[in-house]
Parts: structure tokens; sequence; C-alpha cells
């Protein structure tokens, strides 16, 4: 594969993987995460490691299954209204090395969630870490640095 087309498959899933969410089209954006999928959010601009100190969010794929499962569910009070989101993003930044099989991103992103006449707005970097599973590239990992961590967090519902 050329870095070119590698740079556009992986830019075509960054977006790809927003439009999924902001859809809440969850079966077809779990298929794009790897089987040892984490997602983290620190709690501290510069944390080296989720397992070390606290975090925001940490997370494995099982964990994330739930969260689709609570989110689906008809019991979920705190989705009544449901929530909507919204991903505004830059052009992701892509690091890849020709012939390795794994890569990564950063993609800088405004958030933005509501909920019946309630919205919150959030502005993060979402990394990526990429792996190529059978000739497709799937999300192994996502890193959301939220711009602000110093203000309390009304609302994530959903998944940034």
């Amino acid at each position: 594969m050329s870095p070119e087309h590698v740079y556009k498959l992986l830019t075509d899933l960054i977006y790809n993987e927003a439009e999924l969410l902001d859809e809440q089209n969850y079966d077809a954006w779990m298929a794009l995460l790897s089987e040892d999928y984490t997602w983290w959010m620190p709690l501290r601009h510069g944390q080296p490691d989720p397992l070390t100190e606290s975090s925001l969010l940490y997370e494995d794929r099982f964990v994330t299954q739930l969260r689709v499962n609570r989110l689906r569910s008809a019991r979920n009070f705190s989705q009544q209204p449901k929530s909507r989101s919204q991903h505004l993003l830059q052009r992701p930044v892509i690091a890849w090395r020709e012939g390795e099989l794994k890569a990564a991103a950063a993609t800088q992103v405004i958030y933005s969630e509501s909920r019946g006449e309630q919205e919150w707005h959030y502005a993060a970097r979402i990394e990526h870490a990429f792996r190529l599973v059978e000739g497709q590239w799937l999300i192994a990992a996502r890193k959301t640095i939220l711009l602000n961590l110093e203000r309390p967090l009304d609302s994530l519902q959903l998944i940034i």
C-alpha cells in the first residue's frame, strides 16, 4: 500500500467513525474496533498511563459494549429524551511507516451533545491507534483528551 492510500483509508475511517457515532449506528461502529480495543480519557494533561492513576474513563471493548447496550435500552431513563451528538473534526494528522501493520492519528474535535433543551460542547484531541488485521484497518485504541479538564463534566452520555 502506498502512503497516500493508507492516509486516505485512515482519514476515511476516522470520518466514518464520527458519522456512525452521530447516527448512533453502534453495531457498525463496534465493527471498526479491534478485539483488544481500549478507550481512555485522562484526568489531567500529560497523564502518562491510565493504569497507574485515576482517569475520567478507561474501558476495554467489553465495557464499551455494555455502554452501547445501556444507550439502546428503553429502561435507560437518563436517555429520556434521547441524546444526540455531533462531531466536528479537523483533518486528522496520520503517522504511519510503509510496511508497518500499525498506525496512529491525532484529530482536533469539537463535540456537541444535546438532550431535550440542554446542550453541551467540548473541545478535545482524539488520538487513535490503528492495527491492520486481515487486510482491514481497525481501531485498537482511542484517547480523548479534553481541552478544559478543570471544568465540571455536566453530561457525557454518548461517545466522544
